[in-house]
């Protein structure tokens, strides 16, 4: 216990006991999802979208809203 005492006055021990309070508080603050679990679809309103012109490019492109049937080899993404 005296050595550990001693260990962290020195300059060496003050850099080792940065390091490991650093990588500590890392742990504690990191993301919790993985993979695609952490993917958020963030989209406008509807109403805003439809029927506007939007030009990409030298391009013009109109959203129209069209409902089909729900295919369950796609992801489908909740209207929140």
């Amino acid at each position: 216990m005296l050595r550990l005492s001693k260990f962290l006055h020195t300059e060496s021990g003050r850099i080792l006991m940065s390091i490991i309070l650093g990588l500590g508080l890392a742990t504690l603050f990191r993301r919790v999802c993985k993979g695609k679990n952490c993917i958020i679809y963030k989209a406008p309103p509807i109403d805003e979208i439809d029927d506007n012109v939007y030009k990409f490019g030298d391009k013009c492109y109109t959203y129209k809203n069209v409902s089909t049937k729900c295919d369950k080899s796609k992801q489908i993404i909740d209207n929140e």
